[in-house]
Formats: C-alpha cells, structure tokens, sequence
C-alpha cells in the first residue's frame, strides 16, 4: 500500500523520516496533534473536570498511565497501582487508571477488572477505554506516575509533574521525544513513600526547562490540527471545505462515573493521627489490606475495622471498631460490650448518635463520650471522630485536619462518663 499522505505531529518526525526513508518525506504531511490540542482547550476548565471526576476540595488527583505489552506500567510494575493507594492517604487523593484500549480488548474488561479487583475495593477509579475520561483526568490531575505510552508525554506537555513507575527502553525510538522524557523524568523508587517522590517530582517540574522542551516536541503546529487536518481530508477528496472555521473543542465534561459494587462492611484502614503544633490533630487514613513494605508512611498507626469483618487480621487486632447500631431492645453500653467480647484487641468502640454528625464512643475501662462536629463535618464523620477520640482522649474541643482542612470536634462535658472505680 502506498500512502497518499503520512500525517506527522511534528517537524522533528519529518527529519527523521528523512533520515530513515527519504523517499516518503514528499508524502509528509505535519498537521500537529488534535488531541494535545483538545487538551490545551480544556485546560482553563480544569476546576469542572474536578469537580465531574468527584473530586472534593482539597483532594488531589494521582494518574496512573498504562501504555500496553511486557514493559508497560501494568505489565512490569503493577505493584505500583497498590503503592499509590496503600500509601497515599484515602482522604486527600484518589487514583485513576488509565489503561491503553488494547489492554482492554486484548484481555478483556473482566479479565483487567479481576485483576485490579483489590484496587478498586480500595477506591481506584477505571474510567472504561470507549470515553474521553482519560483526557479530562490528564487535565484534572496534580500528579502522574506513567510508562512509555503516549498518556505520559501529553501529561509532561500539560506541565503535570510526574514519576515514571515503567519504561520501555527496548521498544522506544532512540532520539525521540519518547526517548529524552525517558531520561528526563525521576523513576519511581521502592524504598522512599511515594508521596514523599510525588513531591519531588511537584518541585522540580515548575520552570524545568528540559521537560518544557519535550514537551514542546508534541506538536509544531499548536492549536492548528483541525484546520490542517480538516484541509487535508478535503483536499483528497476533492471537495470544498466547510466555510466555519475548525477549532479544537474542549473535552466534554464527564459523565457520573458508574459506582462499583462494594460490601455493606467498610475496609479495614491504619489510622495516623499526629498533633499539630496548636494542640489539634492532623488524621489519615490509608486501606489496610493494601499495605506491604514499610517505606516510613505509617510511623505509629490505629487499626480501624467494621463490626461484622470477616477477616481475623482486622477483626480480632483492631483498635478501634465502628460499630452496627444496637440492636432493639438493646443499650449503646450492651451494645459496645458485646462488641468487645468479640473483638479482643479493641480499646475503643463507636456509634452513630442519635444526633447529625455525632459519635458515641465507649472505651473498654467503661468510659464514655459523645462528640459532635460542629459547624460542618469531615466525609466519613463517625469513623474520623472515633479516630480522634481514641488518639486525644481528653479535651473539650479538638480541630482535626483532614485533607488539609480543619473541623472542629466539640465533647462537651455532660456527654461524657468516667469509668466506674
């Protein structure tokens, strides 16, 4: 087949199909990138494809790019789809897969989805391949942890900071843009908190030069692709082009992303509680079935699970247990004592009150205490409530942290019982 035109994104492919087939270059045709051009449209609306993604405020946006093959991130590192949710905490950032079409089809959306199924127990969010979910999640993101796939360079170009957790050095074209982000961008390392790398990479990205040319190297003809393209194609076909002018449009604004199935009990999850320097709490909380080696993100964490786990690990080790509402006939006291019989390493054991956003905790010397969020309260309030008593047990009003922003936990006085003795 001979090709009437071999469409480029860019001048730099044009000299090197110069260089490796100059009979070809007179068929070349630069006519830019149409999908970095989308991207740029859409990046003065990153703030509504936050908001389609379900991302709350303070949340920050990890992306995970899979290219397809041996050496793509889900092929040679999927431990770091695990790492990212194990060790970035659960309130402050959520985790988006995007995985290459061809994953998709050549395995099977059941077959990828068995796979990830531990991840996304645990939150990860899989947009499906026949969307532009990938495109809003690149300009919603705050970080990204790629491969060798094209998702990788868009998000350079967009100025995201990233990490490369994968790279194909074997199947990458020597020289190209490919090529140099793979010499540019840090990888990721197992023995340091990928937080702690995500922050590097966020410092070093801003006015980085190196990476701003690369990623400059995507396209020549920047914001022109539909003009170009649409000329070509009419061109060919020998017909007159539409008089309105073809202008990249922005990508369409998520829809709802479907919910995945989940269990009535709650995952178990290490609660790190830290007080600030003006006597608060700082809380986060991270999945506790994901966690593997340590790598120094959870110095001194709390157990929490859900009355009714099955699984012994969580159940029969947690410290604190957020407990089923008591049954009829039955007492919050009863109700917390027959939840410490059958959770023996429990200290401190916790209900939803009878009032909005308000927790009722037992203790197993006796005590117990009512605490109420005042003026708002944090997602998941009687679980982060519960986290907080048990860390502060004393103290009228605490402010706690969470992703960033500040509640207030009030216990009043006349809410609370000292154990008898």
């Amino acid at each position: 087949m001979i090709p009437s035109a071999i469409v480029l994104s860019h001048d730099e492919q044009r000299e090197r199909l110069r260089r490796g087939c100059p009979e070809a270059v007179p068929r070349s045709v630069v006519a830019g990138d149409p999908c970095m051009d989308r991207l740029r449209a859409s990046l003065p609306f990153r703030e509504e494809y936050r908001a389609a993604l379900g991302l709350r405020p303070g949340q920050k946006l990890l992306v995970l790019t899979s290219t397809w093959g041996p050496y793509s991130l889900l092929g040679a590192n999927m431990d770091l789809v695990r790492r990212a949710l194990a060790e970035l905490p659960s309130d402050e950032y959520r985790v988006l897969a995007a995985v290459h079409p061809n994953v998709w089809y050549g395995h099977g959306g059941w077959q990828l989805r068995a796979w990830l199924a531990p991840f996304l127990r645990a939150g990860l969010i899989l947009p499906s391949p026949d969307t532009d979910v990938w495109k809003a999640a690149l300009v919603a993101a705050d970080a990204f942890a790629g491969d060798h796939g094209s998702l990788t360079l868009y998000a350079a170009a967009l100025g995201v900071p990233g990490l490369l957790g994968a790279f194909g050095e074997d199947v990458v074209a020597k020289g190209s843009p490919m090529d140099r982000l793979g010499a540019a961008l840090a990888r990721v390392v197992p023995d340091v908190p990928l937080e702690r790398q995500l922050a590097r990479a966020a410092a070093g990205r801003a006015g980085d030069e190196r990476l701003d040319g690369i990623g400059a190297l995507v396209t020549s003809r920047p914001m022109r692709s539909a003009e170009l393209l649409r000329r070509l194609y009419y061109s060919r076909m020998e017909l007159p082009e539409p008089e309105q002018p073809a202008v990249p449009r922005p990508v369409a604004l998520p829809l709802p992303l479907p919910a995945e199935r989940h269990e009535p009990v709650a995952p178990a999850a290490y609660a790190d509680a830290r007080s600030t320097a003006d006597g608060g709490l700082e809380l986060r909380r991270y999945p506790a079935a994901l966690q593997g080696a340590v790598t120094g993100h959870l110095p001194d964490p709390h157990l929490v699970t859900a009355e009714g786990e099955p699984d012994s690990r969580w159940s029969r080790t947690a410290d604190v247990v957020l407990a089923r509402p008591p049954a009829r006939g039955e007492t919050f006291r009863e109700a917390a004592e027959r939840v410490f019989r059958e959770h023996p390493g429990c200290w401190l054991a916790a209900f939803a009150g009878e009032q909005a956003n308000s927790c009722v905790a037992f203790t197993r010397d006796g005590g117990r205490t009512t605490a109420l969020w005042v003026d708002s309260a944090p997602p998941d309030p009687v679980a982060i409530a519960a986290s907080a008593l048990y860390a502060l047990p004393e103290g009228d009003r605490v402010a706690v942290i969470v992703a960033g922003s500040p509640y207030v936990l009030e216990r009043p006085a006349t809410h609370r019982e000292r154990p008898a003795g």
